[in-house]
Protein backbone atom coordinates (compact mmCIF):
# COMPACT_ATOMS: atom_id res chain seq x y z
CA UNK A 1 0.00 0.00 0.00
CA UNK A 2 3.08 1.77 -0.68
CA UNK A 3 2.15 3.33 -4.15
CA UNK A 4 -0.16 2.28 -6.92
CA UNK A 5 0.50 -0.57 -9.13
CA UNK A 6 2.29 -0.54 -11.69
CA UNK A 7 4.32 2.04 -10.09
CA UNK A 8 7.71 3.68 -11.03
CA UNK A 9 11.23 1.68 -10.29
CA UNK A 10 13.35 3.59 -7.48
CA UNK A 11 15.90 5.24 -9.74
CA UNK A 12 12.52 7.36 -11.74
CA UNK A 13 10.87 7.68 -8.31
CA UNK A 14 13.89 9.89 -6.75
CA UNK A 15 13.57 12.60 -10.00
CA UNK A 16 9.92 12.88 -9.00
CA UNK A 17 10.31 13.01 -5.01
CA UNK A 18 13.40 15.53 -5.55
CA UNK A 19 10.69 17.43 -8.32
CA UNK A 20 7.60 16.73 -5.87
CA UNK A 21 10.06 18.41 -2.58
CA UNK A 22 10.46 21.71 -5.04
CA UNK A 23 6.49 21.92 -5.79
CA UNK A 24 3.70 23.20 -3.35
CA UNK A 25 1.12 20.87 -2.43
CA UNK A 26 -2.20 21.09 -4.99
CA UNK A 27 -4.97 22.09 -2.80
CA UNK A 28 -8.57 22.08 -4.15
CA UNK A 29 -8.91 24.80 -6.25
CA UNK A 30 -12.25 27.42 -7.59
CA UNK A 31 -14.46 24.53 -7.17
CA UNK A 32 -13.66 24.24 -3.23
CA UNK A 33 -16.90 26.44 -2.42
CA UNK A 34 -19.08 23.73 -3.34
CA UNK A 35 -17.39 21.00 -1.76
CA UNK A 36 -20.48 19.73 1.01
CA UNK A 37 -23.23 16.67 1.58
CA UNK A 38 -26.14 17.51 0.30
CA UNK A 39 -29.43 15.22 0.90
CA UNK A 40 -32.02 14.18 -1.79
CA UNK A 41 -34.79 12.60 -0.08
CA UNK A 42 -32.96 9.19 1.27
CA UNK A 43 -30.13 10.00 -0.73
CA UNK A 44 -26.51 11.36 0.43
CA UNK A 45 -24.33 12.95 -2.78
CA UNK A 46 -20.79 13.87 -1.06
CA UNK A 47 -19.34 16.21 -3.54
CA UNK A 48 -15.19 16.47 -3.06
CA UNK A 49 -12.30 18.28 -4.74
CA UNK A 50 -10.06 16.84 -6.98
CA UNK A 51 -6.64 17.84 -6.95
CA UNK A 52 -6.34 18.43 -10.99
CA UNK A 53 -9.52 20.86 -10.69
CA UNK A 54 -13.44 20.24 -10.55
CA UNK A 55 -15.28 17.58 -8.31
CA UNK A 56 -16.33 14.21 -7.56
CA UNK A 57 -19.28 13.46 -6.35
CA UNK A 58 -20.62 10.34 -4.35
CA UNK A 59 -23.55 8.91 -3.07
CA UNK A 60 -24.19 6.91 -0.24
CA UNK A 61 -25.00 3.74 -1.86
CA UNK A 62 -21.87 3.76 -4.03
CA UNK A 63 -22.15 5.22 -7.02
CA UNK A 64 -19.62 8.20 -8.22
CA UNK A 65 -18.36 9.77 -11.25
CA UNK A 66 -16.03 13.23 -11.67
CA UNK A 67 -17.26 16.45 -12.66
CA UNK A 68 -16.30 19.83 -14.04
CA UNK A 69 -18.35 22.65 -15.46
CA UNK A 70 -20.11 23.06 -19.22
CA UNK A 71 -20.33 26.09 -21.23
CA UNK A 72 -23.73 25.72 -20.33
CA UNK A 73 -23.11 26.35 -16.63
CA UNK A 74 -23.85 22.70 -15.84
CA UNK A 75 -21.25 20.26 -14.28
CA UNK A 76 -21.05 16.78 -15.83
CA UNK A 77 -18.63 14.27 -16.34
CA UNK A 78 -17.76 10.43 -16.55
CA UNK A 79 -19.09 7.56 -14.44
CA UNK A 80 -16.56 6.25 -11.44
CA UNK A 81 -12.59 6.63 -12.94
CA UNK A 82 -13.64 5.61 -16.54
CA UNK A 83 -14.33 7.55 -19.81
CA UNK A 84 -17.37 6.56 -20.18
CA UNK A 85 -19.66 9.57 -20.21
CA UNK A 86 -22.63 9.30 -17.26
CA UNK A 87 -26.00 11.08 -17.20
CA UNK A 88 -25.86 12.86 -13.97
CA UNK A 89 -26.04 16.98 -14.77
CA UNK A 90 -25.56 18.85 -11.25
CA UNK A 91 -26.94 22.62 -11.27
CA UNK A 92 -24.36 23.55 -8.38
CA UNK A 93 -26.03 27.65 -8.47
CA UNK A 94 -24.03 30.02 -7.06
CA UNK A 95 -20.72 29.18 -4.91
CA UNK A 96 -21.83 28.32 -1.52
CA UNK A 97 -25.34 27.25 -2.52
CA UNK A 98 -27.59 25.87 0.20
CA UNK A 99 -29.32 23.76 -2.53
CA UNK A 100 -28.35 21.78 -6.04
CA UNK A 101 -30.48 20.34 -8.97
CA UNK A 102 -29.29 17.15 -10.02
CA UNK A 103 -30.90 15.24 -12.54
CA UNK A 104 -29.69 11.88 -14.15
CA UNK A 105 -29.34 10.23 -10.78
CA UNK A 106 -31.61 7.86 -8.59
CA UNK A 107 -31.70 10.94 -6.04
CA UNK A 108 -35.36 10.73 -5.00
CA UNK A 109 -35.85 14.39 -5.26
CA UNK A 110 -34.38 16.55 -7.94
CA UNK A 111 -33.24 19.29 -5.32
CA UNK A 112 -30.59 18.20 -2.64
CA UNK A 113 -30.00 20.59 0.39
CA UNK A 114 -26.35 20.82 2.28
CA UNK A 115 -26.29 18.95 5.28
CA UNK A 116 -25.76 21.23 7.76
CA UNK A 117 -22.62 19.87 9.88
CA UNK A 118 -20.99 21.29 12.71
CA UNK A 119 -17.34 21.82 12.17
CA UNK A 120 -14.82 23.13 14.48
CA UNK A 121 -11.20 23.69 13.41
CA UNK A 122 -8.22 23.18 15.51
CA UNK A 123 -4.19 22.59 15.94
CA UNK A 124 -2.64 20.09 18.69
CA UNK A 125 0.11 18.59 19.30
CA UNK A 126 1.26 15.09 17.79
CA UNK A 127 4.46 13.42 18.61
CA UNK A 128 6.56 16.27 18.36
CA UNK A 129 4.44 17.96 15.42
CA UNK A 130 1.57 20.34 15.06
CA UNK A 131 -1.12 18.92 13.61
CA UNK A 132 -4.12 21.26 12.14
CA UNK A 133 -7.16 18.79 12.95
CA UNK A 134 -11.10 19.36 12.37
CA UNK A 135 -13.88 17.77 14.59
CA UNK A 136 -16.95 17.27 11.94
CA UNK A 137 -20.20 16.76 14.36
CA UNK A 138 -23.61 15.90 12.88
CA UNK A 139 -26.66 17.83 12.76
CA UNK A 140 -29.10 17.72 15.86
CA UNK A 141 -28.69 16.32 19.29
CA UNK A 142 -26.05 14.41 20.49
CA UNK A 143 -24.63 12.87 22.09
CA UNK A 144 -22.90 11.50 18.49
CA UNK A 145 -20.14 8.35 18.45
CA UNK A 146 -17.13 9.55 17.40
CA UNK A 147 -14.58 8.09 14.56
CA UNK A 148 -11.14 9.22 14.23
CA UNK A 149 -9.84 8.96 10.80
CA UNK A 150 -6.28 7.37 10.38
CA UNK A 151 -4.56 7.76 7.07
CA UNK A 152 -4.02 5.74 4.66
CA UNK A 153 -0.06 5.99 2.85
CA UNK A 154 -1.23 9.18 0.59
CA UNK A 155 0.89 12.25 1.05
CA UNK A 156 -2.22 14.59 0.36
CA UNK A 157 -4.39 16.98 2.62
CA UNK A 158 -7.13 15.31 4.38
CA UNK A 159 -8.57 18.12 5.80
CA UNK A 160 -8.95 18.87 1.55
CA UNK A 161 -9.36 15.42 0.46
CA UNK A 162 -10.93 12.81 2.69
CA UNK A 163 -14.56 12.26 1.99
CA UNK A 164 -15.68 10.29 4.58
CA UNK A 165 -15.19 13.96 7.01
CA UNK A 166 -19.23 13.98 5.69
CA UNK A 167 -20.29 11.12 4.85
CA UNK A 168 -20.08 9.50 8.03
CA UNK A 169 -21.35 12.55 10.14
CA UNK A 170 -24.61 12.58 7.55
CA UNK A 171 -25.15 9.17 8.56
CA UNK A 172 -24.73 10.47 12.39
CA UNK A 173 -21.33 9.81 13.35
CA UNK A 174 -19.16 12.56 13.88
CA UNK A 175 -15.17 12.15 13.16
CA UNK A 176 -12.20 14.08 14.01
CA UNK A 177 -10.33 14.51 10.39
CA UNK A 178 -6.67 15.82 10.64
CA UNK A 179 -3.31 16.40 8.31
CA UNK A 180 -0.76 13.80 9.01
CA UNK A 181 2.69 15.31 9.73
CA UNK A 182 4.25 16.99 6.51
CA UNK A 183 0.98 17.22 4.61
CA UNK A 184 -1.58 20.07 3.75
CA UNK A 185 -1.28 22.52 7.01
CA UNK A 186 0.47 19.91 9.88
CA UNK A 187 3.93 20.72 10.64
CA UNK A 188 6.89 18.05 10.66
CA UNK A 189 8.01 15.98 7.70
CA UNK A 190 5.54 13.21 6.03
CA UNK A 191 6.80 9.98 7.26
CA UNK A 192 5.14 6.07 7.15
CA UNK A 193 6.69 5.46 10.10
CA UNK A 194 3.78 3.42 11.93
CA UNK A 195 5.18 4.57 15.50
CA UNK A 196 5.13 7.77 14.42
CA UNK A 197 1.67 7.71 13.14
CA UNK A 198 -0.13 5.94 15.74
CA UNK A 199 1.09 8.33 18.52
CA UNK A 200 -0.56 10.80 15.80
CA UNK A 201 -3.07 9.48 15.79
CA UNK A 202 -3.67 8.27 19.84
CA UNK A 203 -3.41 12.38 19.86
CA UNK A 204 -6.24 13.19 17.59
CA UNK A 205 -8.35 11.25 19.88
CA UNK A 206 -7.65 13.06 23.01
CA UNK A 207 -7.96 16.20 20.87
CA UNK A 208 -11.28 14.91 19.89
CA UNK A 209 -12.53 13.60 23.00
CA UNK A 210 -10.96 17.38 24.45
CA UNK A 211 -12.70 19.45 22.33
CA UNK A 212 -16.38 17.61 21.66
CA UNK A 213 -16.98 17.12 25.25
CA UNK A 214 -20.19 15.75 26.18
CA UNK A 215 -21.17 15.85 22.75
CA UNK A 216 -19.74 12.80 21.76
CA UNK A 217 -20.01 8.91 23.69
CA UNK A 218 -17.79 5.85 22.16
CA UNK A 219 -14.94 6.90 20.48
CA UNK A 220 -12.83 5.38 18.34
CA UNK A 221 -10.40 4.61 15.34
CA UNK A 222 -11.21 4.25 11.22
CA UNK A 223 -8.11 3.06 9.60
CA UNK A 224 -7.96 2.74 5.66
CA UNK A 225 -5.23 1.21 3.76
CA UNK A 226 -2.10 1.62 5.66
CA UNK A 227 -4.35 2.92 8.67
CA UNK A 228 -5.33 -0.92 9.29
CA UNK A 229 -1.42 -1.13 10.39
CA UNK A 230 -1.87 2.09 11.91
CA UNK A 231 -5.17 2.30 13.93
CA UNK A 232 -4.71 -0.97 15.75
CA UNK A 233 -0.85 0.12 16.89
CA UNK A 234 -2.61 3.35 17.90
CA UNK A 235 -5.26 2.01 20.60
CA UNK A 236 -2.16 0.09 22.18
CA UNK A 237 -1.64 3.91 23.34
CA UNK A 238 -4.83 4.68 24.29
CA UNK A 239 -8.56 3.98 25.44
CA UNK A 240 -10.74 3.70 22.07
CA UNK A 241 -14.15 1.93 22.66
CA UNK A 242 -13.78 0.23 18.76
CA UNK A 243 -11.63 0.06 16.09
CA UNK A 244 -12.55 -0.01 12.29
CA UNK A 245 -10.32 -1.17 9.52
CA UNK A 246 -11.26 -1.33 6.15
CA UNK A 247 -8.66 -2.80 2.93
CA UNK A 248 -6.23 -3.26 5.53
CA UNK A 249 -4.14 -5.92 5.90
CA UNK A 250 -3.45 -8.35 9.16
CA UNK A 251 0.21 -9.68 7.55
CA UNK A 252 3.22 -7.29 7.61
CA UNK A 253 4.53 -5.10 4.61
CA UNK A 254 6.87 -7.17 3.29
CA UNK A 255 4.24 -10.06 3.24
CA UNK A 256 2.03 -7.57 1.59
CA UNK A 257 4.53 -7.17 -1.26
CA UNK A 258 5.06 -10.97 -1.81
CA UNK A 259 1.04 -11.70 -1.71
CA UNK A 260 1.05 -8.56 -4.23
CA UNK A 261 3.58 -10.64 -7.04
CA UNK A 262 1.55 -14.08 -6.15
CA UNK A 263 -2.20 -12.24 -7.04
CA UNK A 264 -0.75 -10.80 -10.09
CA UNK A 265 0.92 -13.60 -11.91
CA UNK A 266 -2.39 -16.07 -11.12
CA UNK A 267 -4.53 -13.35 -12.36
CA UNK A 268 -2.01 -13.31 -15.33
CA UNK A 269 -2.12 -16.63 -15.90
CA UNK A 270 0.93 -17.99 -14.85
CA UNK A 271 1.31 -21.58 -14.13
CA UNK A 272 1.33 -22.48 -10.02
CA UNK A 273 4.66 -23.60 -10.74
CA UNK A 274 5.68 -20.06 -11.61
CA UNK A 275 3.68 -18.83 -9.19
CA UNK A 276 5.68 -21.14 -6.30
CA UNK A 277 8.85 -19.58 -7.71
CA UNK A 278 7.89 -16.00 -7.93
CA UNK A 279 6.43 -16.54 -4.55
CA UNK A 280 10.00 -17.46 -3.46
CA UNK A 281 11.72 -14.75 -4.87
CA UNK A 282 9.68 -12.21 -3.11
CA UNK A 283 9.73 -13.92 -0.05
CA UNK A 284 14.03 -13.25 -0.28
CA UNK A 285 13.11 -9.24 -1.22
CA UNK A 286 10.79 -9.00 1.49
CA UNK A 287 14.28 -10.54 3.90
CA UNK A 288 16.30 -7.63 2.66
CA UNK A 289 13.92 -4.91 3.03
CA UNK A 290 12.72 -6.30 6.70
CA UNK A 291 16.33 -6.58 7.59
CA UNK A 292 17.44 -2.87 5.59
CA UNK A 293 19.93 -4.99 3.20
CA UNK A 294 21.08 -7.02 5.91
CA UNK A 295 20.20 -10.29 5.10
CA UNK A 296 18.93 -12.37 2.03
CA UNK A 297 21.33 -10.49 -0.29
CA UNK A 298 22.96 -13.54 -1.64
CA UNK A 299 19.95 -15.17 -2.54
CA UNK A 300 18.73 -12.68 -4.62
CA UNK A 301 21.84 -13.20 -6.88
CA UNK A 302 21.40 -16.74 -6.61
CA UNK A 303 17.65 -16.56 -7.94
CA UNK A 304 18.69 -13.56 -10.43
CA UNK A 305 21.21 -16.44 -11.93
CA UNK A 306 19.00 -19.08 -11.77
CA UNK A 307 15.52 -17.48 -13.32
CA UNK A 308 16.50 -13.90 -14.92
CA UNK A 309 15.42 -13.91 -17.93
CA UNK A 310 12.19 -16.00 -17.64
CA UNK A 311 8.88 -14.28 -18.37
CA UNK A 312 7.20 -14.72 -15.14
CA UNK A 313 10.51 -13.22 -13.39
CA UNK A 314 10.55 -10.25 -15.54
CA UNK A 315 6.65 -10.12 -15.15
CA UNK A 316 7.34 -9.76 -11.00
CA UNK A 317 6.22 -5.99 -9.72
CA UNK A 318 4.76 -5.59 -5.77
CA UNK A 319 6.31 -2.96 -3.92
CA UNK A 320 9.83 -3.13 -3.97
CA UNK A 321 10.60 -6.75 -5.64
CA UNK A 322 10.20 -5.09 -8.95
CA UNK A 323 12.92 -2.55 -8.24
CA UNK A 324 15.08 -5.07 -6.55
CA UNK A 325 15.34 -7.17 -8.93
CA UNK A 326 16.03 -4.87 -11.92
CA UNK A 327 18.78 -2.79 -10.40
CA UNK A 328 22.02 -4.41 -9.22
CA UNK A 329 21.77 -4.43 -4.83
CA UNK A 330 24.26 -1.55 -4.95
CA UNK A 331 22.50 0.89 -6.59
CA UNK A 332 19.10 0.12 -4.66
CA UNK A 333 20.91 0.53 -1.45
CA UNK A 334 22.81 3.58 -2.74
CA UNK A 335 19.44 5.42 -3.58
CA UNK A 336 17.48 4.00 -0.91
CA UNK A 337 17.87 6.91 1.28
CA UNK A 338 16.43 8.77 -1.21
CA UNK A 339 13.13 7.50 -1.41
CA UNK A 340 12.40 5.29 1.82
CA UNK A 341 9.72 7.21 3.37
CA UNK A 342 10.31 5.58 6.71
CA UNK A 343 8.30 2.07 6.13
CA UNK A 344 8.16 -0.74 8.85
CA UNK A 345 8.94 -3.44 6.09
CA UNK A 346 9.18 -6.06 8.84
CA UNK A 347 6.08 -4.68 11.11
CA UNK A 348 5.17 -7.70 12.33
CA UNK A 349 0.80 -6.81 12.97
CA UNK A 350 0.33 -9.03 15.48
CA UNK A 351 1.11 -7.51 19.02
CA UNK A 352 -1.08 -4.91 17.95
CA UNK A 353 -3.84 -7.49 17.16
CA UNK A 354 -3.42 -9.29 20.21
CA UNK A 355 -3.62 -6.31 22.47
CA UNK A 356 -7.68 -5.15 20.94
CA UNK A 357 -10.03 -6.31 23.71
CA UNK A 358 -12.82 -3.95 22.35
CA UNK A 359 -15.46 -4.29 19.14
CA UNK A 360 -13.56 -4.95 15.51
CA UNK A 361 -14.69 -4.19 12.25
CA UNK A 362 -12.65 -5.36 9.44
CA UNK A 363 -13.84 -4.90 5.99
CA UNK A 364 -12.26 -6.73 3.56
CA UNK A 365 -12.30 -6.26 -0.39
CA UNK A 366 -12.11 -9.96 -2.25
CA UNK A 367 -10.30 -8.94 -5.18
CA UNK A 368 -8.13 -6.40 -4.13
CA UNK A 369 -4.75 -6.30 -6.21
CA UNK A 370 -3.00 -3.69 -4.53
CA UNK A 371 -3.58 -5.47 -0.85
CA UNK A 372 -4.53 -8.88 -1.40
CA UNK A 373 -7.06 -10.01 1.99
CA UNK A 374 -7.23 -14.04 1.80
CA UNK A 375 -4.55 -14.56 4.56
CA UNK A 376 -5.83 -11.42 6.46
CA UNK A 377 -9.43 -12.97 6.17
CA UNK A 378 -8.02 -16.35 7.68
CA UNK A 379 -6.13 -14.59 10.26
CA UNK A 380 -9.25 -12.69 11.43
CA UNK A 381 -11.41 -16.09 11.44
CA UNK A 382 -8.94 -17.62 13.08
CA UNK A 383 -8.90 -14.66 15.92
CA UNK A 384 -12.54 -14.85 16.20
CA UNK A 385 -12.80 -18.30 16.68
CA UNK A 386 -10.31 -17.56 19.43
CA UNK A 387 -12.90 -15.20 21.02
CA UNK A 388 -11.58 -11.81 19.57
CA UNK A 389 -14.53 -9.49 19.31
CA UNK A 390 -14.27 -9.12 15.48
CA UNK A 391 -16.87 -8.51 12.87
CA UNK A 392 -15.67 -9.42 8.98
CA UNK A 393 -17.25 -8.07 6.36
CA UNK A 394 -15.98 -9.44 2.71
CA UNK A 395 -16.85 -7.80 -0.23
CA UNK A 396 -15.54 -10.63 -3.07
CA UNK A 397 -15.56 -8.36 -5.83
CA UNK A 398 -14.04 -5.11 -4.33
CA UNK A 399 -10.84 -3.99 -5.17
CA UNK A 400 -8.59 -2.01 -2.71
CA UNK A 401 -10.48 1.51 -1.94
CA UNK A 402 -13.52 -0.88 -2.02
CA UNK A 403 -13.53 0.09 -5.84
CA UNK A 404 -15.60 -2.31 -8.47
CA UNK A 405 -14.35 -2.28 -11.61
CA UNK A 406 -14.41 -4.04 -15.19
CA UNK A 407 -11.34 -5.63 -16.69
CA UNK A 408 -10.34 -4.90 -20.58
CA UNK A 409 -9.37 -7.56 -22.96
CA UNK A 410 -6.10 -5.84 -22.09
CA UNK A 411 -6.14 -6.75 -18.51
CA UNK A 412 -6.76 -3.15 -17.29
CA UNK A 413 -9.29 -2.78 -14.42
CA UNK A 414 -11.46 0.17 -14.78
CA UNK A 415 -13.32 1.78 -11.90
CA UNK A 416 -17.10 2.08 -12.48
CA UNK A 417 -18.09 2.51 -8.36
CA UNK A 418 -17.98 1.60 -4.61
CA UNK A 419 -19.52 -1.64 -3.26
CA UNK A 420 -23.37 -1.13 -2.83
CA UNK A 421 -23.92 -0.61 0.96
CA UNK A 422 -20.10 0.12 1.82
CA UNK A 423 -20.93 3.61 3.28
CA UNK A 424 -24.01 2.45 5.27
CA UNK A 425 -22.16 -0.23 6.66
CA UNK A 426 -19.09 1.02 8.61
CA UNK A 427 -21.69 3.72 10.11
CA UNK A 428 -24.56 1.42 11.16
CA UNK A 429 -21.59 -0.75 12.85
CA UNK A 430 -20.33 2.19 14.79
CA UNK A 431 -23.80 3.75 15.68
CA UNK A 432 -24.96 -0.30 17.09
CA UNK A 433 -22.08 -0.43 19.04
CA UNK A 434 -22.69 2.67 20.92
CA UNK A 435 -26.40 1.73 21.10
CA UNK A 436 -27.77 5.03 19.33
CA UNK A 437 -28.66 3.09 15.70
CA UNK A 438 -31.97 4.33 15.04
CA UNK A 439 -35.03 1.64 14.10
CA UNK A 440 -33.72 -0.63 11.34
CA UNK A 441 -30.10 -0.14 11.25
Amino acid sequence: MRRERGGMPVLASLFVLLLAACTPEAGPGEAACHVGIYAAGDQLIDLSPLSAGGLRWRTLDGETGSLSQAEDGLWAGVAGWTADAHPARFDLGACGSEAITVSGLDAGHPTATRVSLVIEETRFAGAGVELAGRLVLPPGEGPFPLAVLVHGSGDYSALDYDFMQRMLPARGVAVLVYDKRGTGTSTGEYTQDFALLAADAAAALDEARRLAGNRIEAAGYFGASQGGWVAPRAAMRSDPDFVVVTYGLAVGPAEEDRLEVVYALREAGYSEADVAAASEVAAVTGRLMATRFREGGRELARLKREHGGEPWFEAIEGEFSRDLLRYPLWLVRLAWPFVDRGTPWGHDPAPALDALDIPVLWLLAGSDAEAPSTSTQAILERRRSQGQDIDIVLYPDADHGMRLFRTTEGGERLYTRYVPGYFQTVADWILNEAGTAPTGH
